[in-house]
């Protein structure tokens, strides 16, 4: 009888062990793939942030742009708009 309780035991024991095994296989699995996951995010978020700084910058330089346009640039080679804006600039006066 006490050989039946050590063999059962040690069935149980080796069940509980590959059970465990199992369990952990599983479980580093899952782990792994949410690590690849994160890494997967974070690339995702570097590449859309440096979407976001590359518009600020085009914008920030539109915005030069247009704070530097005037009349005079416009004009510059383009003698007709020219004499048309002297024209309305003499009317005015």
């Amino acid at each position: 009888n006490q050989n039946m309780d050590i063999t059962h035991f040690e069935e149980e024991l080796e069940s509980f062990k590959q059970g465990f095994a199992r369990n952990y296989e599983l479980a580093s699995k899952k782990f792994n793939e949410a690590i690849d996951d994160i890494d997967k995010t974070i690339k995702y978020l570097e590449k859309t942030k440096e979407a976001l700084l590359s518009s600020e910058n085009n914008l920030r330089l539109a915005n030069n742009k247009a704070t530097d346009l005037t009349v005079k640039r416009l004009t510059k080679n383009n003698p007709t708009m020219q004499a048309k804006f002297r024209e309305l600039k003499g009317k005015d006066e």
